[in-house]
């Protein structure tokens, strides 16, 4: 499947967004990724692919991809992304992944550091436009208030759902048991998706299994170094 770039932004200093308009009808689910193809010269030891999430949501239809790019220390791939102009093409093998909300009537919590941000915009949105945002709590990490990926997004969904809570901590603080339990009142009632870095997401997973969460009620996303 051929995405043609419709449009390429600068979400943060480190962080860019690349929308793609689909060169044919394509559907997908909030929270799914797309494994990409763009073939260059002097692959690195990873080669042409990539697999980034969705962060749009499905129903605008077009597909972008929200990743960091440190520019000459970033991967080949990324590099090749980067160098991408609007009107250019890459290619989608294929759409799949199972990070997806299979009940939003259920309570949830969201987990997540960094650019793992990405499928839950994709999900907010997707409930947002749903009218079924109900009983979600947001833990967001990162760096510094100024790194928050999507923030005004974030924040308008707060101040627009009763439901939406959100708990923004920053280093050198971290989403251990004692900030959940601080942040989730019902820990027993609710489903807890994680998505970021692997170690973080190991490191919230082992502190949820340390508060007896059933291993059913963990979703995990993981996503690999900034640099590639």
């Amino acid at each position: 499947m051929k995405l043609k770039m419709v449009e390429k932004r600068q979400e943060k200093e480190d962080v860019f967004s690349f929308i793609f308009q689909p060169q044919e009808p394509v559907s997908w689910r909030a929270g799914q990724f797309v494994l990409y193809k763009i073939p260059h010269e002097n692959p690195d030891d990873r080669g042409n692919t990539r697999i980034f999430t969705i962060s749009s949501p499905p129903y605008q239809k077009k597909i972008m991809l929200t990743t960091r790019y440190f520019f000459q220390e970033s991967s080949s791939f990324k590099q090749a992304l980067f160098a991408k102009e609007v009107g250019d093409f890459v290619e989608a093998l294929k759409i799949q992944g199972d990070f997806t909300v299979e009940d939003a009537n259920k309570k949830m919590v969201f987990i997540t550091g960094g650019i793992g941000i990405t499928p839950f915009h994709s999900i907010l949105l997707d409930l947002e436009n749903k009218k079924n945002i109900q009983d979600i709590i947001l833990i967001y990490s990162n760096k510094n208030e100024e790194s928050i990926v999507f923030r005004d997004t974030m924040n308008r969904l707060d101040k627009q759902f009763h439901g939406f809570k959100i708990r923004y901590i920053f280093s050198p603080q971290r989403c251990d048991q004692e900030l959940i339990k601080e942040s989730v009142q019902d820990i027993e009632k609710r489903i807890f998706y994680i998505s970021g870095p692997m170690p973080m997401v190991k490191a919230v997973e082992e502190a949820l299994r340390q508060l007896a969460v059933d291993r059913e009620k963990i979703k995990k996303d993981y996503f690999p170094g900034t640099g590639e």
